[in-house]
């Protein structure tokens, strides 16, 4: 999953980078043979180039955010806030209505099952006032991946949703 995460935002960036150098190749400036529209030309020209610079900036800002989640999915979290705002990006982006809180926060490394580790969470449905709790989960340190324990039989089974 990590070769493949890592090699799907490589092949984004690249074609994304392809793209700009095509885009920006394309505005190139035509100079006339009058004085006065060679220098309307090369007004405009400057004005053309620092757009093309100013769009270049943005995607490459685009990229480098694109592959520093990729990254941070792939190789799990360093911390436990990188991994609260995933879980709960993640929830709320699987249930468009539900709105989630963390309580009973412990911010530290847990072993949540054999030679794994990560960030529990206590996760409550805080879109109506019932606050009942949704569910812990437990998002590994290493891989990123989410697991949720299931209520009636108390194992750990990894979310998908």
């Amino acid at each position: 999953m990590k070769k493949t995460l890592k090699l799907t935002s490589l092949l984004f960036t690249l074609i994304l980078a392809v793209s700009v150098v095509f885009t920006g190749c394309g505005n190139g400036r035509k100079d006339s043979t009058t004085k006065g529209t060679t220098e309307n030309n090369n007004a405009s020209g400057t004005t053309e180039d620092n757009l093309v610079d100013d769009a270049e900036d943005a995607v490459d800002d685009v990229a480098d955010g694109v592959g520093d989640a990729v990254d941070d999915i792939a190789n799990g979290f360093d911390n436990y806030d990188d991994a609260h705002d995933y879980l709960l990006n993640r929830l709320q982006n699987d249930d468009k209505d539900g709105k989630y809180e963390v309580r009973n926060e412990t911010k530290d490394e847990q072993e949540y099952k054999d030679g794994a580790s990560g960030y529990h969470f206590e996760i409550y449905d805080t879109s109506d006032d019932s606050g009942k709790k949704y569910g812990d989960f437990y998002v590994d340190k290493d891989t990123g991946k989410i697991y949720k324990r299931n209520t009636k039989t108390e194992k750990l089974e990894e979310y998908k949703k």
